[in-house]
């Protein structure tokens, strides 16, 4: 109001002036001053609803462009947040009152004098209530502990390995006790024995060595590389009779293990027992007939008592031996045969 107070002490002032230039006594009323006075108010009204126009549109929701984007962002996160729903309520879409239908890209929405601008909803589709999950998604990046429960076997396989690696390192100790957690797991493994056994043996424990082999024998009897092993250590013990022994408790077969008949020959040819040599040498070359270090043996054990079944064992010897000094020595042996033979026939 103290604009219009000042506008009108303003023409107050100019109208006593433009009488005064006239020069007349008597004053005219100016003929549009009364269009002065409407054009003020007119001026007025448009800066009051200008100013108030200004104020509703700073204060006014965003555009319909906006508000489109902003209920798709809405309508995308609405079904990560109603996971449950609610029993005995409506689905959102019929909650929502209904909107409007968005305008054309050519038409502008319509302003008037005393229009306020109105927002323009869209539609939003409408969404299905979801079921509650039955079974409850694990969290990326968890990770479940599962027992795996192995076989004799694997277990026995795993406990031998660590056995190995102990030994090399050193852990003679650590390497014993491996190797009995491999035979609880699997005592079959014969392979697994005897190399405990000759751990031990190696650390100068020959009792142990031994008890470790008769056990595996007591288990299984028809084990023989067991019982070749055991033999073996007693003959390095300097007890070739308890290895004779043991070895002629069995009677393997001599194609699938000739060195346990070539030991058996050895301590019986050191005790002087003929027949547990001849038995023996006759066995290998009925296993390998082609190899004729045998027939050299079996000569060697028919020498005394069989001299002519002994002449066709050396021959069959040189026939096989490439070896020269053997070979010379076959020669003498066959010599001195035929000698004798010649000697003792009248």
């Amino acid at each position: 109001m103290s604009l219009i107070n000042k506008v009108l002490n303003d023409l107050d002032q100019r109208n006593p002036t433009a009488s005064r230039g006239n020069g007349s006594a008597v004053v005219a009323p100016p003929r549009f001053a009364w269009l002065r006075w409407v054009g003020l108010v007119l001026v007025v009204i448009l800066v009051g609803v200008l100013a108030w126009w200004l104020l509703q549109s700073d204060s006014a929701p965003n555009g319909p462009a906006e508000q489109a984007v902003a209920e798709e962002h809405v309508i995308e996160k609405e079904p990560s947040v109603d996971k449950e729903p609610s029993v005995g309520k409506e689905p959102l879409a019929e909650q929502e009152p209904s909107a409007q239908k968005e305008p054309s890209a050519g038409e502008k929405p319509a302003t008037g004098k005393d229009s306020i601008p109105q927002t323009v909803a869209t539609k939003q589709p409408e969404i299905p209530a979801r079921q509650p999950a039955t079974t409850e998604e694990k969290p990326r990046g968890s990770f479940t502990k599962q027992s795996v429960e192995l076989s004799n076997a694997e277990l026995a396989e795993r406990a031998w390995q660590k056995a190995k690696q102990a030994q090399q390192q050193g852990l003679f100790s650590d390497a014993a006790e491996h190797y009995q957690a491999a035979l609880n797991a699997q005592s079959q493994q014969h392979d697994i024995r005897k190399e405990w056994a000759a751990l031990e043996f190696g650390r100068g424990q020959a009792t142990q060595a031994l008890a470790i082999l008769r056990e595996g024998l007591a288990q299984y009897p028809n084990a023989h590389s067991l019982r070749l092993l055991a033999a073996s250590m007693l003959e390095k013990q300097a007890q070739p009779n308890l290895a004779l022994k043991l070895l002629q408790q069995a009677i393997p077969d001599a194609s699938q293990l000739p060195q346990y008949y070539q030991l058996q020959a050895s301590l019986a040819q050191q005790q002087g027992q003929i027949t547990a040599m001849r038995d023996s040498y006759q066995a290998l070359v009925d296993a390998q007939p082609d190899n004729g270090r045998w027939y050299l043996g079996l000569a060697l054990a028919l020498r005394e008592q069989q001299p002519k079944q002994a002449l066709t064992a050396f021959e069959q010897a040189a026939i096989r031996i490439e070896h020269t000094p053997t070979l010379n020595f076959i020669a003498e042996q066959i010599k001195l045969i035929r000698n004798q033979h010649a000697t003792s026939t009248p």
